[in-house]
């Protein structure tokens, strides 16, 4: 799964705003070192026009049929492998796809002596990149609310985790925001491991599994992984 996420440097929004031309970045964007959820992040969309928006959501998928003002339900992950044929989620993988700007994620690993070790996941130099979701539309109840696809994990990823974010690449980027339905064949497509080589893993702090803390120091560096 993915359950906590990084956007440290608002400034990188401007490179992804390039992958998704028209976009208009919202000012006051301030850096989020522990993204947990139910918390309201910035993602990307297609507007009424067609054209990318950037909108502010609430990580935790409120699906279109619930009613009450405290849902039961509110995934933050939905397997790739299963969703499609999901009728949750369907409506939304065919109207409503969305990309979620990070320039990191992480995840624990339980070591053969015990507890969790987290780590720092990212592309070199910390770039950003975009995850894939999709999420559903606001009531009188519920405000905009999105959730991250997971797919298999990469050759980094399955020494750590069983699971990992659908992270997509330039082209990738731009199918998945385009609006009109998709077959099941292209979501397929779409929903694979970003290339291991393109990625790094560091253990770092476990400052990090408090979702309070929200600073630089949680990337402190842990030591050397001895799992």
């Amino acid at each position: 799964m993915c359950g906590r996420y990084r956007l440290t440097d608002p400034a990188a929004l401007r490179e992804l705003a390039h992958r998704a031309p028209g976009i208009e970045l919202p000012e006051g964007i301030l850096p989020r070192f522990n993204v947990a959820p139910s918390q309201a992040m910035p993602v990307i969309a297609a507007g009424p026009d067609g054209a990318p928006r950037m909108m502010t959501m609430k990580w935790g998928y409120i699906p279109f049929w619930e009613k009450s003002a405290k849902p039961k339900l509110a995934p933050i992950n939905a397997k790739s492998e299963e969703a499609f044929a999901k009728p949750m989620f369907q409506q939304s993988i065919q109207q409503r796809r969305c990309l979620i700007p990070a320039d990191g994620f992480y995840e624990w690993k339980t070591p053969e002596r015990g507890g969790k070790q987290p780590f720092d996941i990212h592309l070199p130099g910390n770039r950003p990149f975009f995850l894939a979701g999709i999420y559903e539309k606001s009531t009188d109840i519920k405000p905009e609310t999105f959730l991250i696809f997971t797919t298999r994990p990469n050759r980094l990823m399955e020494r750590i985790h069983q699971r990992m974010p659908v992270i997509l690449a330039d082209e990738a980027t731009r199918s998945w925001i385009t609006p009109g339905p998709v077959t099941s064949d292209q979501f397929t497509r779409l929903m694979v491991p970003y290339p291991p080589e393109r990625m790094e893993a560091l253990p770092i702090t476990s400052l990090v599994n408090n979702p309070r803390n929200d600073n630089p120091a949680i990337l402190a560096p842990s030591g050397p992984d001895q799992g």
